[in-house]
């Protein structure tokens, strides 16, 4: 295994559970298989890197490339792929991270493991800009119950991924935090 410096893109189906809850069955299924195809076709067509692995986590789709991978302008592959989402009327957030990224180049694919009765899908090392993203996430959620207002849809970014892609915000931004790094918002 190597070490790799990494970038994450993660892509959330915020509001995932108000369309399962609000409507029939089959019409949250037809919506959820939309909004999978869609991404699918995003990965498929405009892929941020040709060297990109990608996960589909059922409510969102993370991917991660390594930092010499990055072939485009992550920033403006996150607007526009929640662009293409929101004109399906998707609500989403988009976040992008930066770490260490541990990878297995003998084992470049996801593994399938049955451990007794379970099936194990080993998906990733140990990954800090994946660990990021999902923190991010559940901030962009918060917690209704307690009163706490997550960070709602948008574009957030890791102050670490701006500065690993040699960027600065235009302004100074408010700074959020979430699970040890600091993230900004960068539009809704």
């Amino acid at each position: 295994m190597i070490d790799e410096n990494a970038f994450g893109l993660l892509i959330v189906y915020l509001s995932i559970e108000d369309d399962e809850y609000d409507g029939e069955r089959e019409d949250f299924v037809t919506r959820y298989k939309a909004f999978r195809d869609l991404m699918r076709a995003r990965l498929s067509n405009q892929p941020p890197s040709d060297l990109a692995r990608a996960i589909d986590l059922g409510h969102s789709f993370y991917v991660e490339l390594i930092e010499s991978d990055n072939e485009c302008d992550l920033i403006s592959w996150l607007r526009m792929t929640r662009a293409e989402l929101s004109d399906s009327g998707y609500l989403t957030a988009g976040i992008l991270t930066f770490g260490s990224s541990w990878y297995d180049a003998a084992e470049p694919h996801p593994a399938i493991t049955d451990i007794g009765t379970a099936r194990l899908v080993n998906a990733s090392g140990p990954s800090e800009p994946l660990r990021r993203a999902l923190s991010a996430e559940a901030a962009s959620r918060g917690d209704d119950d307690a009163g706490a207002p997550g960070w709602g849809p948008g574009l957030y970014l890791d102050v670490d991924a701006v500065e690993a892609l040699g960027r600065k915000p235009k302004n100074e931004p408010t700074i959020m935090r979430s699970g040890g790094a600091a993230y900004f918002r960068a539009g809704s």
